[in-house]
């Protein structure tokens, strides 16, 4: 039996569904940790001296919580990382929906069974002597201000809907940031911005869908600039979110690329996965292939292309896929 770890966190969405989760995984030789601000994960990953490695971390958490946890394995040496695998218990469980992991535990507590792991790409992002990583999406702007109008009673009231909720004042009053970017030298000079997004995954802030064609094994970022405008073109922008045409919009400028480097005047703060930095990002990298983790059957059918023609060093340096 190979060790597990489950960090799991009480002030999560759904964390009264963690009654009995200990029963159900079936936990043997299994370590459990209940994640606070004062949790330092690196150090629960490595363990004590002389101990078992961990081969599994398990997440029963937020996107928040995921976003811990992917920072702490990417401080460890890639050889030895453990494996990923998510129980969605948060209020939007965004990535967990690209993932395809089932919002039933039970059932994702299934793909532990499975032999579905395989290299997921995440996301570097660098300041000056800051540098942090990402698994979903990073958005930017009058984003963050929707992020902050969350407050624990409009989660508990609207559940994932509270982020269109909190986005309402927010739209009566955007802010315009004057944003230069390189998308692999294709670059977007004094462009007039709402909201930048670099996503990894498919949706944000509560399964709402902003990169539609994002996929976390194609070793690419999905980069979207939202020019500034008027009103028409702010109705433009949510019904085209809401059509699922929203990357069709004339005010979204779309492109797919390995690195993306950004300057904003004013300074745009970001939302990583839900938590806002103050530190300006200047620069985003994909880092292909980073850290195994465990998927939905149906990711594996949506994705299989972008698996297929995955470079073969990522499989020999993270573990051969086994769907």
């Amino acid at each position: 039996m190979t060790k597990r770890l489950l960090i799991w966190n009480r002030n999560s969405g759904r964390a009264r569904q963690y009654r009995d989760l200990d029963i159900r995984l079936g936990l043997n030789d299994t370590q459990i940790v209940e994640m606070t601000r004062d949790t330092d994960l690196k150090s629960v990953l490595l363990g004590e001296p002389n101990s078992k490695a961990i081969e599994t971390v398990i997440v029963a958490g937020g996107d928040g919580t995921v976003n811990a946890v992917v920072n702490a394995l990417m401080l460890l040496d890639e050889a030895t990382r453990p494996r990923l695998a998510i129980l969605p218990l948060g209020t939007a469980n965004d990535f967990a929906g690209t993932l395809h992991i089932p919002d039933d535990i039970d059932e994702a507590i299934g793909l532990l069974d499975t032999t579905q792991c395989i290299p997921v790409d995440v996301v570097r992002i660098g300041a000056d002597g800051f540098e942090r990583y990402y698994a979903n999406v990073a958005a930017g702007g009058n984003s963050v201000r929707v992020t902050e109008e969350m407050t624990e009673e409009l989660k508990a009231k609207w559940g994932a809907l509270c982020y269109l909720r909190g986005g309402v004042e927010v739209l009566a009053d955007l802010k315009t940031f004057h944003v230069t970017a390189d998308c692999d030298g294709e670059r977007f000079a004094n462009l007039d911005s709402w909201a930048v997004l670099v996503a990894n995954g498919r949706t944000n802030a509560g399964r709402i869908v902003v990169a539609p064609q994002a996929s976390p094994v194609d070793g690419l970022l999905d980069v979207i600039l939202i020019r500034d405008g008027n009103v028409l073109d702010m109705i433009d922008i949510v019904s085209g979110v809401l059509l699922g045409n929203f990357l069709e919009c004339d005010q979204v400028i779309f492109r797919q690329v390995k690195r993306l480097q950004l300057h904003s005047e004013p300074s745009m703060r970001f939302t990583l996965d839900g938590e806002v930095i103050d530190q300006e990002p200047v620069q985003f990298d994909v880092v292909p292939g980073a850290i195994r983790m465990y998927v939905g059957a149906n990711f594996l059918l949506e994705h299989q292309q972008n698996l297929v023609e995955r470079p073969t060093h990522i499989f020999h340096a993270h573990g051969k896929q086994n769907a």
